[in-house]
């Protein structure tokens, strides 16, 4: 096995850059919904074939990683890329920023690909019979960390959030009810650099992180691709970088649920 890349953040969107259009959109499916950070509001395409998701961000912005939840792309054998334009004319000038690519499941999916910099940027997608169905895209430039985990560390705990009725005589189990499955992942980091976590860091927790705003977390593109998971800092979460002397170490907690 490879050694394990570096953890990623993914919360930057390009498609908050702009208002997003679709080629097409079925009635009461707005194309606004893939940017809510909801994993329960969609936009669905009018119909199967090949749809765009566009969006003018004004000026050239970076991207350089797609991630995309709660969808049924792999149900529709769906192919999915990216690509960028200077102008927005698009036809004969566009350029493939991500290759085509048919996801196997309706899993969360997070691709990585070389870093560019556009005003237009879209997401192709085709489907042979049905209709494809996201509820959230997110395409922008990724937070790779600094330093690997350190420590002990359990990438995909579970707690099954639910309850059991027993009998008051004998103790038998009568029932039980899952509601879900959730998960709490905490993640130390060593002799972070002030300067990146002042630089990279620290702006991504100010607009983003630090506003309990979802995000994609990554812990292992290269050897653990299925284990992505959007989550959040949990309520109360107290942030915590201390000099040790002149490096920094950096506590951090997820929660999220299981899809």
């Amino acid at each position: 096995m490879a050694l394990n890349a570096k953890s990623i953040i993914l919360y930057d969107n390009r498609f908050d850059d702009g208002l997003p259009a679709a080629t097409d959109t079925a009635s009461g499916y707005d194309v606004l919904n893939i940017r809510d950070w909801r994993t329960y509001t969609f936009w669905r395409a009018a119909s199967f074939g090949t749809k765009y998701i566009t969006v003018d961000c004004g000026t050239a912005k970076s991207a350089d990683a797609l991630g995309l939840i709660s969808h049924n792309l792999g149900a529709a054998a769906a192919t999915v890329s990216v690509e960028s334009s200077a102008t927005g004319a698009w036809a004969g000038e566009q350029v493939e920023r991500l290759a085509g690519f048919v996801p196997s499941n309706d899993l969360a999916i997070f691709k990585a690909f070389t870093s560019a910099s556009a005003r237009y940027w879209r997401i192709k997608i085709v489907t042979a019979s049905v209709a494809a169905q996201i509820a959230i895209v997110i395409l922008g430039a990724r937070l790779t960390m600094e330093k690997y985990v350190q420590g002990e560390f359990a990438p995909d705990p579970e707690k099954i959030e639910g309850e059991s009725t027993r009998s008051r005589g004998a103790g038998h189990l009568l029932g039980s009810v899952v509601r879900h499955h959730s998960r709490n992942i905490k993640a130390s980091f060593r002799n972070i650099t002030p300067s990146w976590f002042s630089a990279t860091f620290k702006p991504a927790w100010d607009a983003h992180i630090s506003l309990f705003k979802p995000f994609f977390w990554i812990w292992d593109m290269t050897n653990h691709a299925d284990q992505i998971y959007l989550v959040k800092a949990p309520d109360g979460f107290e942030l915590s970088a201390a000099y040790d002397p002149t490096r920094r170490s950096l506590s951090l907690e997820f929660e999220g649920v299981k899809e």
